[in-house]
């Protein structure tokens, strides 16, 4: 559920519920400036439509949860979960307009099945892969793989443990 409002001089509200999840963003825009807040709050699912009231100085946003009322203060691009509820007199309600959800949930996509690619097989350790008559082995090949340290690049034996020009150990 996504509820805006328009709080005029270039201010707007988003207020989002997702689960238990509140979102709350508050945009600010002016002339070559725009200033967002956004604040994230556990509040439990909405049991009715948010409320937002313009006081002298600041916004109050409502919130009735299945758990109890919020207050949210919106003051000098500050958001604030308030601890009690706020004097509010002389208070004016802003309209706030519920937006769809612009993209819904895609279903989950299955995982891809094996691709079955005739008498081909493959194996991990040792390395080995075979089709049809053919096969190749990792262990035929790296016999005659030259090796290099890997610090300063020099050629080195399968059976050296170090380099026996910089001296760096050898996997």
């Amino acid at each position: 559920m996504t509820y805006v409002a328009d709080l005029g001089q270039g201010q707007s509200l988003a207020i989002d519920n997702v689960g238990v999840q509140t979102t709350i963003t508050w945009e600010a825009k002016s002339t070559g400036q725009q200033q967002s807040q956004q604040m994230s709050l556990s509040l439990g699912q909405w049991s009715a439509s948010p409320i937002v009231y313009r006081m002298t100085h600041s916004f109050i946003l409502q919130i009735e949860s299945n758990q109890r009322p919020y207050y949210v203060r919106l003051q000098s691009n500050s958001i604030s979960l308030l601890s009690e509820v706020p004097l509010m007199l002389g208070a004016q309600e802003i309209p706030l307009r519920y937006v769809a959800p612009s993209n819904p949930k895609t279903p989950d996509m299955k995982p891809l099945e094996p691709l079955r690619m005739g008498n081909m097989s493959m194996r991990m350790e040792p390395m080995e892969m075979s089709m049809g008559s053919m096969s190749m082995s990792s262990s035929s090949s790296s016999s005659s793989t030259p090796h290099f340290c890997s610090q300063c690049g020099t050629k080195v034996k399968n059976s050296d443990r170090f380099c026996s020009q910089c001296g760096t150990k050898l996997d």
